[in-house]
C-alpha cells in the first residue's frame, strides 16, 4: 500500500478512535469531579509503593494462584507489548512499513523482539486458559458475560495478527534482519512461505489493519464496561486508603453539618466513585463474604456494580448539573432502592471484601456512609439496634447495665485490682471493655488476663467506673455522633491519668483505640492481651506447667477479623498456644488474614439474624471440620458467637470454647 494512503488511513483511524475515547474519558472524569472532594494526593512515596505492589505487582491476584498467575501474565504481557503497539502505529508512516520505536539502537531492538515474541505466546496461552475457565470450568464467582469473552478474543486476535503480519513482512523481504530474533514469527513465515507475492501482500495488509482496528476498538470498548478497570486500576491503587485498614473515616465538624452520611450517588467521594469504575467483577469479595455465603442479601460485587450502574444511569443529569434524586416507595432517597436496607445491615464489617479485592476497592466505608444516613437522618434501625444505641448513650454499654457496676467483676471474683483513681499512674491501663465488664462469660476472660498480668508482675490498673464504651458498635452501626462522644470522653479520661500504654481484651476496642482514636488526638501504644502474654512468655515472666502426662487437647484457633485481618496480629496467639503443654494446634482452612467472621462485627452481635443461615454456625462447622475438643479465640464477641454456635449445633458435650488467656491461666505454675 502506498505510504501516503497508509498514512492518511492511519490518521483517520486514530482521529476517530481517539476522539471517541477522549469523549468517554471526559464524561467519566466529569462524574468524578461532581462527587464529594477528598484528599488522596498526600504521602506520594507510600502511594507509589502501593501502586507497584498491588497494581504493577498484582500482589492480591495470587491469593488464588493459577487464576492469579493467568491474570498477572496477561497484564504484564500488555505492559511489555505497549512498546510494540507504538511501533505498529508508527509503521504506517514509514516507507518500508517496518519502523521500530528502538530505531536508534538496533541491538536493543533485537533484545526487545525476543522478549516480545515469547510474551505474545504466553499471553495467547493465558487467554486460551481464561476462555476455557469461563466457558467450560465456570467458577461460581465469575460473571459470565459476552463482553468478557469478546475482550479475550480481542487480545488473542492482537497476538495472532502481530505474528502473521511480521511473518508476511519476512517473506516479502521487509525487516529480515530481525528474523533471527523473532523466532515464532519466523516459524509462521515458514508455514506461509509457499504463498504468492500478491497473496502475501494481501495477507500482510489484512493482518495489519485488523490488528489496528481491533486495538482501537478494544480501546473504546474499555470505558463502557467492566474492563474500564484496565485503565483505572493503577490510579485506583495509587489513590488507595493509606490509613490503617480498620479505621473508618470520621465525619468532621459534626456540629456544623446539616446532613450526615450518603443518600445520593454524588455524595460519595470521587475516590469512592473511582472504585465503582474499577471493579473487575472477579467475585473474590463475594466468595469470601460471610453474609453472602450464609444466604444474606449482601453481595459485595453486586453492591459495587449496582452503585456503578446507578451512577451511569444518572450520568447525563449529573454532568449537566441537573441531578435531582428521586425517592423509593418508603420515601427514602432512591439510592436505598439500589442498595436496600437489608443489604446494608447484613454486613459484619469483617473486611474480607476489602482484603481480597485485587484493585483495593473500599466496600465497608461505603456501607458505613449509607448506614450513617439511615441512622442519623432517618432514624431507621432495627428495634434491637435502637435499644442498643439508647443503652450506649445512657449507660455507655450496649446492655444498658448500671455504669456503677462496670468494675463489679473485681469483687465478684475476689480480686485485688488497682484503679487509676487510687493509684494515679501505671505503666499499663487495662481497658476491660463492655463485654469484659458486663457479660458473665467474658468476665472470666477478664479474670484470667488479670491473673496472668499479676503473676508476671505487670504494673497495671483499670479505670473501673470511669471507663466507657470504646465506641466500635456505635461507629460501625452508623451512629457517628454517639461514637465521637464516647471516644472523646475516653480520650479525656486517658489523658487525665497520663496513659501511654493500653492493654485491651477485645479486638474491637484494640482496633478502635489504636487506629481511630488518633483521629481525635488520642495517640497511645495499644496492645492486645495475646501480644503482651506472648511477650511475657518470651521474657520468662510467665512459667507454664510441663506435665507430660497431661491430657492431649486438639485446639482450633479462631482468628478474630479485627485482630488478624485488620491488625495483622497473627503469630502471637499461635506462639502462646504452642507453648502450652498437651495442646495440639489445628489450623482451620480459613485462618489468619483469610479468617471467616463469627458474625458479631458491625453491630450484628446485638441484632437478630433473620435471613439465611447463622454465620456463627457456619464458622463452628469450619472450625470443627478436623476433630477438635476446644475452640480457642481471643475476642469476647467471638466467644459469644462461637459458644452460641456450639450450643445451637448440639456440640457442647464434645467441644468447648475458651479464650487464649483462660488456657494460659489454667496452665500457669502456682506462685
Amino acid at each position: 500500500m502506498n505510504v501516503v494512503l497508509r498514512s492518511i488511513l492511519m490518521l483517520i483511524a486514530l482521529g476517530v478512535a481517539l476522539s471517541i475515547f477522549t469523549w468517554q474519558i471526559w464524561r467519566k472524569t466529569k462524574l468524578l469531579l461532581a462527587s464529594a472532594p477528598e484528599n488522596r494526593f498526600d504521602h506520594l512515596r507510600e502511594r507509589m509503593y502501593a501502586m507497584v505492589r498491588f497494581g504493577l505487582g498484582q500482589y492480591r491476584q495470587f491469593k488464588e494462584f493459577w487464576p492469579g498467575l493467568m491474570h498477572a501474565l496477561i497484564f504484564w504481557g500488555f505492559m511489555v507489548l505497549l512498546l510494540s503497539e507504538i511501533s505498529i502505529f508508527g509503521s504506517a508512516f514509514s516507507a518500508k512499513g517496518d519502523w521500530s520505536i528502538f530505531w536508534f539502537w538496533p541491538g536493543l531492538d533485537h533484545v526487545y523482539i525476543i522478549i516480545k515474541e515469547f510474551t505474545e505466546l504466553v499471553v495467547l496461552l493465558m487467554v486460551t486458559y481464561a476462555l476455557i475457565r469461563r466457558l467450560i470450568i465456570r467458577p461460581a464467582r465469575l460473571t459470565l458475560s459476552f463482553e468478557a469473552n469478546l475482550i479475550l478474543v480481542f487480545i488473542a486476535t492482537l497476538m495472532i495478527t502481530d505474528y502473521f503480519y511480521t511473518a508476511t513482512n519476512f517473506n516479502l523481504g521487509i525487516g529480515v534482519e530481525a528474523r533471527h530474533y523473532a523466532i515464532i514469527s519466523a516459524l509462521v513465515a515458514g508455514w506461509i512461505h509457499g504463498m504468492s507475492h500478491g497473496g502475501l501482500v494481501a495477507l500482510g495488509q489484512i493482518m495489519y489493519w485488523l490488528h489496528v482496528v481491533v486495538l482501537l476498538t478494544f480501546l473504546n470498548v474499555l470505558p463502557i464496561g467492566k474492563h474500564f478497570h484496565v485503565i483505572t486500576a493503577l490510579p485506583n491503587v495509587f489513590f488507595t486508603k493509606l490509613e490503617p485498614m480498620g479505621a473508618i473515616k470520621p465525619i468532621k465538624d459534626l456540629e456544623e453539618q446539616e446532613t450526615f452520611g450518603v443518600s445520593k450517588i454524588t455524595e460519595f467521594t470521587w475516590k469512592q466513585n473511582l472504585d465503582l469504575y474499577t471493579c473487575t467483577e472477579c467475585g473474590r469479595c463475594t466468595v469470601n463474604c460471610p453474609a453472602m455465603i450464609t444466604g444474606k442479601p449482601l453481595n459485595p460485587k453486586l453492591l459495587i456494580d449496582n452503585l456503578r450502574d446507578h451512577l451511569y444511569d444518572k450520568a447525563d443529569a449529573i454532568i449537566k448539573g441537573e441531578y435531582e434524586p428521586g425517592t423509593t416507595e418508603d420515601e427514602l432517597p432512591e439510592l436505598f432502592g439500589v442498595i436496600t436496607e437489608d443489604v446494608l445491615w447484613a454486613c459484619t464489617t469483617c473486611g474480607s471484601c476489602d482484603e481480597n479485592c485485587p484493585v483495593t476497592i473500599e466496600h465497608i466505608d461505603k456501607i458505613v456512609d449509607m448506614r450513617r444516613y439511615l441512622v442519623l437522618m432517618e432514624g431507621r434501625v432495627s428495634d434491637e439496634m435502637n435499644t442498643t444505641m439508647k443503652n450506649l448513650e445512657n449507660k455507655s454499654n450496649p446492655w444498658g447495665m448500671a455504669m456503677g457496676d462496670r468494675d463489679k467483676w473485681v469483687s465478684d471474683f475476689g480480686l485485688d485490682v488497682p484503679r487509676m483513681a487510687d493509684k494515679g499512674q501505671a505503666e499499663y491501663l487495662l481497658f476491660v471493655g463492655c463485654a469484659g465488664a458486663y457479660d458473665d462469660r467474658s468476665k472470666k476472660i477478664t479474670r484470667s488476663v488479670v491473673q496472668v498480668l499479676q503473676q508476671a508482675g505487670v504494673d497495671f490498673a483499670i479505670l473501673g467506673k470511669e471507663e466507657g464504651c470504646c465506641g466500635d458498635v456505635a461507629r460501625r452501626s452508623g451512629n457517628e455522633y454517639l461514637y465521637q462522644m464516647q471516644a472523646q470522653q475516653n480520650i479525656e479520661t486517658f489523658n487525665q491519668y497520663g496513659v501511654k500504654k493500653i492493654i485491651t481484651l477485645c479486638p474491637h476496642g484494640y482496633n478502635t483505640i489504636k487506629n481511630e482514636y488518633p483521629q481525635f488526638g488520642g495517640n497511645y501504644e495499644v496492645i492486645h492481651h495475646t501480644e503482651i502474654i506472648n511477650q511475657l512468655m518470651a521474657d520468662g515472666r510467665i512459667e507454664l506447667k510441663h506435665d507430660l502426662a497431661a491430657p492431649q487437647h486438639k485446639v482450633a484457633f479462631h482468628d478474630s477479623c479485627y485482630l488478624a485481618r485488620y491488625n495483622r496480629v497473627l503469630d502471637e496467639p499461635r506462639k502462646v498456644l504452642t507453648r502450652i503443654s498437651g495442646l495440639e494446634l489445628v489450623e482451620p482452612e480459613r485462618s489468619g488474614v483469610n479468617t471467616f467472621c463469627c458474625g458479631a462485627g458491625g453491630g450484628r452481635v446485638f441484632m437478630e439474624e433473620k435471613i439465611g443461615t447463622r454465620i456463627n454456625q457456619e464458622r463452628v462447622k469450619q472450625l470443627t471440620e478436623d476433630p477438635v475438643d476446644t475452640i480457642a479465640t481471643a475476642c469476647p464477641f467471638c466467644m459469644m458467637m462461637l459458644r452460641d454456635g456450639v450450643n445451637e449445633l448440639n456440640m457442647t458435650d464434645n467441644v468447648k470454647v475458651m479464650d487464649l488467656a483462660e488456657l494460659v491461666a489454667q496452665n500457669m505454675k502456682a506462685d
